[in-house]
């Protein structure tokens, strides 16, 4: 093997490993921000337990209601962000040691398919990886579309609500 076909193949899992480490930050972060958002929620629930006696039962049912599907959706998020690090990370190990075939190719030509194989599978991770942070993030709006149109049913409710204990205290009045 030349000294360039050596080089080349030492560099393409660098470049490549560099990629993923550009990535998973990202998705770390996102992790980070979607766990503390399902807490937000589980503390929401928690204080509408609390005071299960100051609301009315089918305005408690809606609100935890929305309040499950919300976690739900924002759980479906995270568990793609794991999967998707964890492809990634399994990706910079694969790189990392298509490194070490492609340095040991110049002892024996068998290092060089081997290094060409692990090379392969840390591009499948690498895809693997992109493919669930794009479908997380085809996802992103969903949880709050749901949330918009359970707050416009909870609104609507409480409304007519209001509405009606307001023509129940006139009548009372007159």
């Amino acid at each position: 093997m030349s000294s360039f076909h050596l080089m080349s193949a030492s560099v393409t899992p660098v470049v490549l490993t560099s990629a993923c480490g550009l990535v998973t930050p990202a998705l770390y972060s996102r992790l980070g921000d979607i766990l503390s958002r399902i807490r937000s929620f589980h503390q929401q629930k928690i204080e509408l337990l609390k005071g299960v006696h100051e609301h009315d039962p089918d305005e408690l049912r809606m609100l935890i209601e929305m309040l499950d599907t919300q976690i739900e959706a924002v759980v479906v998020k995270a568990r793609l962000i794991k999967r998707g690090l964890t492809c990634l990370l399994a990706a910079i190990a694969a790189f990392l040691v298509c490194s070490l075939f492609a340095e040991a190719a110049t002892l024996h030509d068998s290092f060089g398919t081997a290094a060409l194989g692990t090379g392969f599978v840390g591009l499948c991770f690498f895809f693997a990886g992109l493919g669930l942070a794009m479908r997380e993030l085809s996802l992103s709006l969903t949880p709050m579309e749901e949330e918009r149109a359970m707050l416009k049913a909870v609104t609507a409710h409480f409304l007519a609500k209001s509405k009606s204990d307001s023509n129940i205290r006139i009548a009372r009045r007159a």
